[in-house]
């Protein structure tokens, strides 16, 4: 029999080859499928691929390379766009709101691939377990991947390291110089030196106070976060006027989440929340006037 299409793999591109300040082409991404769908069968966590995302900025013209490796592989390219001028983790928010809306909207899915070494996966990865499904972590050998969170490891079902051979890099030959030759030592003239000046000692400094301890961020926050920009990423009525209607978008995320508000994280208000912790602007009422609750009849 055939075995169950039941697993999804999540490709982050960005921290396979280290930022796109280094050589982007350096990544096989066929032998990185190849090798974790083998993987997959030796360990039985799961049947076959039925999704296969990776997530980088396509437009640049030094990831055009990929193009034939993403149409063997049958994997999607996810082009990373950010809501602001920074593009940092815009990959990973998309890759973990994908990763959710795959659980939710196909319940058959059942084994979750990551290939990162990124630690902002672990809240998602506890998610995915307490939604019932199993998880995999993969990098690769590539001196140029990211560093693997000492936690991704230890959250997951199974983890596991791609051997990527690495051609080394090819180093310009230089004409070795002749040495120097050691010159002797001179020796101080009798009767001409100098008595040296006696060193007073130093009062001792005073040691700086230790610094604060570092407050730890909620492990659910990006994920919370990551749920807001995929609503009004996907849902246009949520926008009111070029700005995001804080009570359609307040009973969208009481739904996706019962047991956890802004106030979790500290705000008063979901406004608040989402102008100072997501960086949008707020309407006070949404599309259409009064908010109507989702799934009642119009």
């Amino acid at each position: 029999m055939d075995q169950k299409r039941d697993v999804a793999i999540f490709v982050d591109m960005e921290n396979l080859f280290g930022g796109y300040g280094k050589d982007v082409a350096t990544v096989p991404l066929d032998q990185v499928i190849h090798d974790i769908e083998a993987e997959v069968a030796r360990s039985g966590l799961g049947g076959q691929t039925a999704v296969a995302r990776a997530y980088a900025n396509w437009a640049r013209g030094d990831m055009a390379g990929y193009r034939r490796q993403l149409l063997a592989g049958s994997i999607k390219p996810v082009q990373v766009f950010s809501f602001d001028h920074s593009t940092k983790n815009a990959a990973d928010i998309e890759l973990v709101v994908d990763a959710l809306e795959v659980a939710a909207d196909m319940p058959w899915i059942e084994l979750f691939v990551i290939v990162s070494g990124d630690g902002d996966f672990v809240p998602l990865i506890r998610r995915l377990h307490a939604l019932g499904k199993r998880s995999f972590v993969a990098t690769t050998s590539h001196p140029a991947a990211g560093a693997v969170n000492k936690l991704l490891p230890s959250v997951a079902d199974r983890f596991h390291i791609i051997d990527v051979a690495q051609a080394p890099a090819v180093v310009p030959a230089q004409r070795a110089l002749p040495p120097k030759k050691a010159q002797p030592a001179k020796k101080p003239k009798p009767g001409n030196q100098k008595p040296q000046p006696v060193k007073k000692p130093q009062p001792a400094q005073k040691k700086s106070p230790a610094p604060k301890a570092t407050v730890l961020e909620h492990p659910e926050l990006k994920l919370y976060k990551a749920s807001i920009h995929g609503f009004i990423r996907d849902d246009p009525t949520l926008w009111v006027n070029g700005k995001v209607s804080a009570q359609r978008l307040g009973l969208l995320l009481r739904k996706r989440w019962p047991n956890i508000t802004y106030k979790t994280f500290g705000y008063a208000t979901l406004t608040r929340f989402v102008e100072e912790g997501c960086g949008l602007k707020t309407a006070a009422q949404p599309a259409g006037g009064a908010v109507r609750k989702i799934g009642s009849s119009a």
